[in-house]
């Protein structure tokens, strides 16, 4: 009963934010423009200039098949950016993935907006399971008025697409709309609010503070349920590491890594 309170099992394909800057703030990322975080708020894909890969791990609460790993890349193109990612939960024993490709444009200097077409799939080592294959899309908007503040939006399977033919709406549409805000040179402040069609609505929060934009510390909070979260970060030229942890009174932690290479 623990851990399906404490975990995202409540429906299919609602896998965590991407990222290890993410996941140490709280779980924020439709404000964050890192690559990580692009994979999830694909709007700020139209705001990236150099290709990119990127890799995270998480394995939640040290419980064996409740692992999550994602790994994707950007590709800047003439107009905007292109993504392609893949998501993958579980084991063996059950297991759900979900293929991204994404495509993000900048309108403006202060807009950008993205669409990303999902491929849907679970699996078990049952042979009298049927394995479940849906498609399904999202849309994301970025508006940044400013050097100092961002605004996001984003919306996964807004149309709820059925797990089944039988009126099982188990894979969720989720929204999220958050704000991201420099409240000095060395530190960012997040803030964010996902509703699961399913669920109460969850808030993050989180702070960010960086050492010579080369070094960075880490706090967040997550409700529903409480959930506090910690990490560190360094970037170099071309290579970024991010280490998180979120930490659950009841089940402990959570620990994820997150590796990215720009070209």
């Amino acid at each position: 009963m623990a851990l399906l309170y404490a975990t995202p099992l409540f429906a299919q394909f609602d896998f965590p934010p991407s990222g290890g800057r993410s996941a140490a703030m709280g779980g924020a990322s439709v404000a964050l423009d890192d690559g990580m975080s692009a994979m999830g708020n694909i709007a700020a894909l139209g705001e990236m200039d150099r290709a990119l890969l990127a890799l995270s791990v998480r394995q939640s609460v040290g419980v064996d098949g409740m692992g999550y790993a994602t790994v994707g890349g950007v590709k800047p193109v003439g107009f905007g950016a292109l993504a392609a990612s893949l998501d993958y939960f579980g084991n063996s024993d059950y297991n759900e993935e979900r293929l991204s490709l994404a495509y993000a444009i900048p309108m403006g200097h202060a807009v950008s907006f993205g669409v990303a077409f999902h491929y849907l799939h679970s699996g078990t080592s049952d042979p009298y399971y049927d394995p479940l294959n849906r498609l399904t899309f999202s849309t994301a908007l970025r508006y940044s008025p400013s050097k100092t503040l961002v605004v996001g939006f984003k919306a996964f399977n807004p149309v709820a697409i059925e797990s089944d033919g039988n009126g099982s709406p188990r894979i969720p549409a989720v929204f999220n709309f958050g704000v991201s805000y420099w409240l000095l040179d060395d530190l960012l402040a997040v803030g964010e609010v996902e509703k699961n069609l399913y669920r109460r609505a969850t808030l993050r929060f989180g702070l960010e503070y960086s050492v010579q934009e080369m070094y960075f510390f880490r706090v967040g909070i997550n409700t529903q349920p409480a959930i506090y979260t910690f990490g560190i970060g360094a970037k170099f030229k071309d290579f970024g590491v991010d280490l998180a942890a979120q930490f659950h009174s009841a089940l402990g932690l959570t620990p994820q890594l997150s590796l990215q290479y720009k070209f």
